[in-house]
């Protein structure tokens, strides 16, 4: 049988019990078996005593074990697979699942690319319930900020599409929501976001998703305004502060459109009564962005707020609060590949 040189590599590591060995070097048959190895691997249960075969290369003069040539296991695959398992799934941090498992942290970060690889890509695989949920996160490589950009469906929970980008902007949310439109499996019949940083979700919903109704995050713009409204009753406009809490309130939270659109004119009508530059602002802000602020009314499907994917986020943070940024963009990549995909396998295993 006529073999191509380009699979040796492969038959010399895939042999059957009693086989003969090829040796991964000149790959060559002419080889017998010459003695063993006696060493120690290091597993989730401590040091283990291993004894390997060991084969000799008549025609090269190598020594060769059946993990190739001049190759010893030092630490098992489980505990390559538990150690990174547990640095990116849980709250330890990389020193505390180094000093549990009796490894170097380095070692940690140097197996996760190799078990990454393990993880197939991610794809949607569910029923689409047509509703995308959209969200930004920041996040450090080696002090600088980045920001990570998810879609989900608002409804089944289940990821669409991830991708860091060096900051939020129109450019980077272009490319993303590009790619949500592509990989998502069923027809879009709503979009659901906070307003983004600078508003960049805003004008690209429109321009990528046309004629699709986008709902901008009540839970969000509530609570950006009850934030920047002062409190305190030493405020010089304190009463304005709570008349003008009290009529966005009721715009965006009124039972239905009517009454909405009431509250809507006695704000435009009390408009020269809020004199600061913040309540200017917010006036401003409701009147201009008023559409994408009350889709809901006219499309009853539509959830009011992202809070499926604020969870995901939530979940994201607590982890990351115990790492001091990301070394590299490489580390960071394959984090987030391992941590998403077991995100996903949560979510497919949640009942219905």
């Amino acid at each position: 049988m006529i073999v191509d040189k380009r699979d040796t590599k492969v038959l010399s590591l895939c042999h059957e019990y009693k086989e003969k060995k090829r040796c991964p070097e000149c790959k060559s048959l002419e080889t017998k078996k010459k003695g063993f190895i006696t060493s120690q691997i290091k597993t989730e249960r401590g040091l283990i005593k291993r004894k390997s075969q060991r084969f000799y290369c008549k025609n090269c003069r190598k020594s060769f074990t059946y993990k190739g040539y001049n190759k010893r296991l030092k630490v098992s695959e489980e505990l390559k697979r538990k150690a990174v398992s547990d640095f990116v799934t849980t709250k330890n941090s990389l020193s505390e699942v180094a000093e549990r498992y009796d490894i170097g942290k380095t070692s940690i970060l140097r197996w996760l690319p190799e078990i990454a690889q393990e993880y197939p890509t991610i794809t949607f695989i569910g029923s689409p319930s047509g509703l995308i949920t959209l969200d930004g996160k920041e996040l450090k490589v080696k002090g600088k900020k980045r920001v990570l950009l998810t879609a989900i469906d608002a409804l089944t929970k289940e990821l669409i599409y991830y991708e860091v980008f060096n900051n939020e902007s129109t450019q980077s949310g272009h490319i993303f929501l590009n790619k949500v439109k592509s990989f998502y499996p069923g027809r879009i019949k709503g979009v659901i976001s906070d307003f983004g940083r600078g508003k960049c979700f805003i004008g690209l919903v429109e321009k990528i998703f046309p004629n699709i109704p986008h709902q901008v995050c009540l839970v969000h713009f509530k609570r950006y305004v009850w934030l920047f409204l002062p409190k305190t009753k030493r405020s010089k406009y304190f009463w304005r502060n709570r008349v003008l809490k009290e009529i966005i309130n009721r715009i965006i939270s009124a039972p239905d459109r009517k009454q909405s659109l009431y509250w809507l004119n006695k704000l435009k009508e009390l408009r020269p009564f809020f004199r600061a530059k913040y309540h200017r602002r917010f006036v401003r802000s409701v009147i201009t962005n008023y559409d994408h602020l009350t889709r809901h009314y006219d499309y009853e499907y539509l959830p009011k707020e992202t809070n499926q994917i604020e969870n995901l986020n939530r979940q994201l943070e607590r982890k990351l609060k115990n790492l001091d940024g990301f070394k590299s963009e490489t580390n960071l990549n394959f984090f987030l590949k391992i941590w998403f995909s077991n995100y996903k396998l949560k979510v497919e295993n949640r009942p219905s």
